[in-house]
């Protein structure tokens, strides 16, 4: 099971007060179903992959208008996942008046219109806005896998729907954007923070848990491969610089300068070609007496100098 199917399956389990449950089933239906006449009354049909969003569907509607309901499951061969249609009616008006009171539709001189956006009036409480939030993802929305990336997301067909689910996660200061695919619109998150704060808000306490666990794992993984990545340029850097100041030793030795030199050049020279992995300030640790880093620094600088002049000037007289 998915870590999106996992998350419904949790929150479809939810107990909440009535008013949140009404909330939640107003918010499934607007993201989910289709609605189609019958006789003089309404069919709702929920189309859905997931057997969670179907049973919770089922059980709200039960919960709160006495249906009829018509299940089918077909196979999708290609997926190898079922598919679940659920269509739920009523005789007479009944269906009507259930949604025109959670804010599905509207009804004029006899003309059914289909609500634009969410009815705030209907549901001010926030406990209903949670709810509605919740309702919302059953019906529209999926989040990626936490080991893979940060995203979530509500899909719908109607622009101002989107607007409205972006503007209630804001009242929870949840940041969302919206973008347009084909014909639907998207509503979206890919801030790790604001994603831990809606699986709160929908009380998914347990997805909530393990996405964290995940994102902990995620960063300590980052931060180990940043800080190998950081040790191995680091080490890269060291052995090149050796390389390099071992070839204008050794050239110095061939040429017999090297023994012509100070003491404490001729010193730090035998010592790098002694210790050739070791960083600078590892180079001066082990002097006798320890030589700081720009010490060390300083005096195969004044080495290579004395190699570079040399092969300008080699076979002619230079003083060292």
């Amino acid at each position: 099971m998915s870590f999106s199917s996992e998350l419904k399956e949790e929150i479809s389990k939810i107990t909440d007060k009535d008013c949140c449950g009404l909330a939640e089933l107003s918010a499934l239906i607007r993201m989910s179903a289709g609605m189609s006449p019958k006789g003089d009354s309404i069919v709702i049909t929920v189309h859905t992959e997931n057997a969670a969003v179907a049973r919770r569907f089922i059980q709200l509607m039960k919960k709160y208008e006495t249906v009829e309901f018509e299940i089918t499951v077909e196979k999708e061969k290609l997926r190898n996942k079922n598919l679940y249609l659920v269509k739920a009616f009523s005789r007479g008006k009944k269906m009507e008046e259930f949604l025109s009171k959670i804010g599905i539709i509207s009804v004029k001189n006899g003309k059914i219109t289909l609500e634009e956006g969410i009815k705030f009036k209907i549901f001010k409480k926030r406990c209903c806005k949670k709810a509605y939030l919740r309702g919302a993802f059953l019906g529209g929305g999926s989040i990626s896998d936490p080991k893979r990336a940060h995203h979530l997301e509500f899909i719908t067909n109607n622009i101002k729907i989107a607007h409205d689910l972006s503007k209630l996660m804001e009242e929870f200061n949840i940041s969302s954007k919206i973008t347009r695919r084909k014909e639907r619109y998207v509503v979206y998150l890919k801030n790790g923070d604001n994603i831990k704060d809606l699986l709160g808000l929908m009380g998914a306490n347990e997805s909530l848990l393990k996405f964290e666990n995940e994102r902990v794992l995620k960063d300590m993984r980052n931060n180990v491969n940043r800080l190998v990545n950081c040790e191995t340029a680091n080490l890269n850097k060291t052995i090149d610089a050796s390389f390099n100041q071992i070839e204008f030793i050794i050239f110095l030795k061939e040429k017999g300068i090297l023994s012509k030199l100070s003491p404490v050049l001729q010193e730090i020279a035998e010592m790098r070609l002694k210790f050739p992995e070791l960083s600078l300030k590892e180079l001066g640790q082990i002097m006798d007496p320890p030589l700081s880093k720009s010490g060390v620094s300083h005096r195969l600088k004044r080495l290579k100098q004395i190699a570079d002049k040399f092969k300008q000037f080699e076979g002619g007289n230079i003083n060292v």
